[in-house]
């Protein structure tokens, strides 16, 4: 093998290398909170099993988010305080979170609230994307046949306020006791 071809090989490896030691990291120790999902129908056999999902959060109702629908694909942060409202789940009773106000520069650092960033989507109205509208699965789970509003989901926001999702749960009836 010759040198150039050695140093390229070590390049591409040292980048993924570090590629997926920040993905693994960048949620460790996070905080997390529960998002309500919202019915939607999935048809897309070409990316794998996946629970297409729609987050009430989506549209925000709160002060500072009724402008955003004039700039498509704009930062938008959302903050999240608590509805609540618990919903019995799998993991037993959670509190969900909701959107309250919105702005579209990066909350102080110093703040203590939870906050989520997305992007403005292109549509007639105001809504948010977040890049957790699709979680993939494995073709055995039995999450591969649950529809957004059946699941709720445990949502990890890093320091950067991206939200990953850790777990989906389903959403049990409110007379059922969660195991």
């Amino acid at each position: 093998m010759t040198g150039w071809l050695r140093l390229a090989l070590a390049t591409q490896l040292l980048f993924f290398t570090g590629w997926g030691g920040q993905l693994l990291t960048s949620h460790h120790g996070a905080d997390s909170v529960w998002l309500e999902t919202e019915p939607v129908d999935p048809r897309d056999f070409l990316s794998g099993h996946y629970v297409a999902l729609r987050f009430p959060i989506g549209r925000p109702a709160g002060d500072g988010c009724a402008v955003r629908a004039a700039a498509p694909r704009e930062a938008v942060y959302v903050q999240l305080v608590p509805s609540g409202r618990t919903v019995a789940s799998g993991e037993g009773l959670v509190e969900i979170w909701e959107a309250g106000m919105c702005r579209t520069d990066p909350p102080p650092a110093t703040t203590s609230d939870r906050w989520i960033v997305g992007t403005t989507e292109r549509s007639t109205v105001r809504t948010h994307s977040y890049g957790i509208e699709r979680f993939y699965v494995s073709e055995t789970s039995p999450l591969r046949i649950a529809q957004s509003g059946e699941v709720i989901a445990k949502v990890a926001l890093n320091a950067a306020y991206r939200p990953r999702i850790l777990d989906l749960v389903p959403r049990l009836p409110p007379t059922a006791t969660a195991r």
